[in-house]
């Protein structure tokens, strides 16, 4: 945004937040030394190359929350065109989106190398001297998670130029959120006992943290320069509704982190006094929000406090760098069994029937995304009946049901064992490619929700209901969502994944698990919902059509079953090996069983598949002969029938 559209007070806001983001940041590493690095077993590399390393960090934290604020400001908080075009608000938004996204770019290339040095206790300037930049990111995760950061932080950086649809800055923000998580899942989270809360909590937390700061600047940008007090209104209303969700999924996810990487018979240090800082910003935080939006849009206080919440942003984004670059008080002076480091619990026996049932390590993300989806479908269910309105009761069951299904197998004994067992991942990935998505499709929410909310008027400002029905028109769902596109992908990520390397880079993190069990349900959702999908979308295909299409990916499951089943190599080579559970004598035996599950399991849901066709086949038939025969009753003259017989009268008279 240039100097001469900036409004009054933007740069001392913007230079004081600077000042006290980079005097924190310095003041804790001043005062810690060496200790971070002690506490890892490593070298210190030198007061310089440690305060590069975290002023860079914070650099990156803030040029990353600039630029995912002001996508997700452009995106919820700015009304767009009746045509999901970006109006001047928005585009305030992507312009600081474009800006913030080349300072992201520069500080996270300059962060690989950088990184890679202080993650083995050397100076950047010794290591550039020395060469060994190649050497230290391959024997680093830090560096790769700043490979990651700084390729999509180029892709936002491009393409942001020439972003001028909701669409494509819908797409940028998804990039962009990908970006800032990357960095946060390989630090303190990661690591140690627990570390599977822990990486689920550290993944919302970053992404909630990281849209805060850049909302704040579009809000008060956008304060400013707009001179329409109802805008404005609506701005700050959508800003304020923006703050309150992601305080409120800051406040459980940080007290998470808390509780494991500091818990209390070890809190303490400079670890304890950064985290009853982080408290108290969030406290305060959540007060600002609710006083913007309970104070009127012409007033002077609310400029103010805008400002106020930028420079706490700032201070946040200084304190979360600084705790993530310490060493947590939970890792000190402890040794942890293989399990822990690679799980993050141990699993010292063998499953059976209850221990799946009662060993329930609960899933953040995707377990927390299956309750919230199933409240959100009731309300949506309430909100219809209590307008009079009817809501089939089989899709309701039927979204519970696959709602219940993904709380149940990623956070019951089934997931737990997932993580360590094969035979049980494939069972996981089975359940969650081929069983629930056919439930959640057969639930129609795309249907339900634009039943549920009302359509914007003429004049009024977008919401949901708009932004979705923009987005299942936009080109890259249509893409996707091609049935010899959704067909390509279900097919060959089976393959891709396991008759490679990149399973046993994935199965080593929480995060590869997490990834790989989204991936899953995203694939086989697309898949299903090409097959048997109500929700309005792309054209599909005829009936007969979709049933080739389901019994061509057969072959392709059973094919990889009995290729498990009969290989001689392991799967996870390294990976199942170092585990080293105690009761886990025959790898290959355990191979197999996955195998078996995958041939068995991928037959079963195909023909409950065939079913639900064949009853929409039949029932769509009737639809067209019930409403043929009402266009008959209305209007006998034009009898199919007897067109027919006229015609071939006609055809009889003039060979005649």
């Amino acid at each position: 945004m240039s100097a001469r559209r900036r409004g009054p007070g933007s740069i001392p806001t913007l230079a004081i937040g600077s000042v006290l983001g980079v005097a924190i940041v310095l003041t804790v590493t001043v005062l810690v030394r060496d200790a971070p690095y002690a506490g890892q077993g490593i070298g210190y590399p030198g007061l310089p190359s440690a305060a590069l390393y975290a002023v860079l960090r914070w650099v990156a934290a803030v040029a990353g929350g600039f630029t995912v604020g002001a996508l997700v400001f452009a995106l919820f908080c700015a009304a767009a065109t009746a045509q999901g075009g970006i109006q001047a608000p928005g585009y305030r938004g992507v312009r600081v989106a474009e800006l913030a996204s080349v300072v992201w770019v520069l500080a996270a290339v300059a962060l690989v190398p950088v990184s890679a040095a202080d993650s083995a206790g050397m100076s950047t300037w010794r290591m550039l001297r020395i060469g060994g930049v190649p050497a230290l990111i391959a024997a680093a995760e830090r560096p790769k998670a700043w490979v990651v950061a700084a390729l999509c932080a180029i892709v936002v950086a491009v393409l942001v130029r020439f972003a001028l649809s909701w669409n494509s800055v819908f797409g940028l923000a998804a990039v962009a959120v990908v970006a800032v998580i990357a960095p946060a899942v390989v630090g303190n989270a990661g690591e140690g006992p627990n570390h599977d809360y822990a990486t689920g909590a550290v993944i919302l937390f970053t992404a909630a943290l990281s849209v805060l700061i850049g909302l704040s600047w579009c809000a008060l940008a956008g304060h400013r320069h707009r001179a329409d007090p109802a805008a404005v209104a609506l701005m700050l209303r959508r800003y304020r509704i923006m703050v309150v969700l992601c305080v409120a999924v800051m406040a459980p996810t940080a007290a998470i982190l808390v509780i494991i990487l500091a818990p209390p018979s070890r809190f303490g240090g400079w670890y304890g006094r950064l985290g009853v800082a982080a408290v108290v910003l969030l406290a305060a935080h959540a007060g600002l929000a609710w006083s913007v939006g309970r104070i009127r849009a012409d007033s002077r206080w609310l400029a103010r406090l805008l400002r106020i919440a930028v420079v706490a942003e700032f201070g946040w984004l200084a304190v979360s760098v600084v705790m993530a670059i310490q060493p947590a008080p939970a890792f000190a002076r402890q040794s942890f069994t293989a399990q822990e480091v690679f799980l993050g619990f141990d699993l010292p026996r063998p499953p059976d029937v209850w221990r799946l049932l009662t060993v329930w390590r609960f899933d953040v993300v995707l377990g927390s995304a299956s309750i919230v989806l199933a409240v959100a479908y009731v309300a949506g269910v309430v909100r219809l009946r209590r307008r009079g309105d009817a809501w089939s009761w089989r899709r309701l069951v039927s979204w519970l049901c696959g709602c219940a299904g993904l709380l149940l197998v990623t956070s019951s004994g089934i997931g737990a064992y997932g993580y360590a067992m094969f035979s049980m991942h494939m069972a996981v990935h089975m359940a969650l490619n081929m069983f629930l998505p056919e439930l959640l499709v057969l639930g129609a929410p795309v249907t339900l929700l634009l039943r549920a909310v009302e359509p914007a008027g003429r004049d009024a400002p977008q919401g949901p209901r708009e932004w979705v029905l923009w987005l299942m028109h936009s080109r890259f769902i249509r893409i996707l969502c091609h049935p010899l596109v959704a067909l390509a992908v279900f097919v060959v990520s089976l393959y891709g994944l396991y008759f490679t390397s990149l399973f046993d880079q994935l199965i080593r993190f929480h995060w590869g698990h997490l990834l790989m069990n989204i991936h899953f349900l995203l694939t086989g959702y697309l898949f299903y919902s090409a097959i048997i999908g109500i929700d309005p979308g792309p054209r599909r295909l005829p009936h007969l059509a979709r049933l080739g299409m389901l019994f061509a990916v057969m072959p392709f499951h059973a094919f990889f079953g009995v290729a498990t089943m009969s290989m001689d190599s392991l799967i996870g080579p390294v990976f199942y090996p170092e585990l080293r559970l105690p009761w886990m004598t025959d790898l290959m035996h355990d191979q197999w069983l996955g195998g078996t599950v995958a041939w068995i399991s991928g037959e079963i849901p195909v023909l409950l598949v065939v079913g639900t066709l064949l009853a929409q086949w039949s029932r769509q038939d009737r639809r067209e002969a019930a409403r043929a025969d009402r266009h008959q009753d209305r209007y006998p003259e034009d009898d199919e029938l007897a067109a027919y017989n006229a015609m071939l009268a006609q055809l009889d008279h003039a060979r005649r």
